[in-house]
């Protein structure tokens, strides 16, 4: 009789497990940090320091993404005009933040043809949000190489809610 309780165990147990196995697979929740936002005071009837001169005309931003996450990166776009065609730097500066510290890249090169500048072109710049909510405040400008500068744009990043 202790055999055929084995023997019986020994199926209860098999099928149990065989039915675990057989179980189909479920999402499980993962948590993440909210994605980049950007707001943006943006230019009204804006103007250069001189005629000629570079102007942004707006502002506008993208959140690129990593297969089918979204990357904790925000790439600020600063839509802008050259009539001349030779804008040759976006200068940002911090304003203010939640943050303890920041590193902001003051300074980078356009490098867009002089024919894009004149018609209108695109230069842009990412923010990397790494994980502490935060929000900094920056105001960015043109220049050209002329020493132009193009109006003054205002826009906060928010990462993580912040």
């Amino acid at each position: 009789m202790s055999k055929s309780i084995a023997a019986i165990t020994a199926l209860f147990v098999c099928g149990s497990v065989g039915a675990a196995l057989a179980q189909s697979e479920t999402q499980v929740p993962v948590t993440s940090s909210a994605p980049p936002t950007m707001t943006a005071i943006q230019p009204v009837n804006p103007v250069s320091s001189k005629p000629g001169g570079p102007i942004i005309q707006s502002i506008t931003a993208q959140i690129p993404t990593r297969g089918a996450l979204a990357a904790d990166v925000i790439i600020p776009e600063f839509h802008f005009i050259a009539p001349n065609g030779n804008a040759v730097l976006i200068h940002r500066e911090m304003v203010e933040t939640s943050a303890n510290h920041v590193n902001v890249n003051p300074s980078a090169v356009i490098n867009i043809p002089a024919d894009a500048q004149k018609k209108g072109a695109i230069v842009g710049g990412g923010w990397n949000c790494n994980t502490n909510p935060y929000y900094v405040t920056l105001r960015a400008w043109i220049m050209d190489a002329d020493g132009n500068r193009s109006n003054e744009v205002q826009y906060t990043i928010h990462c993580n809610g912040g």
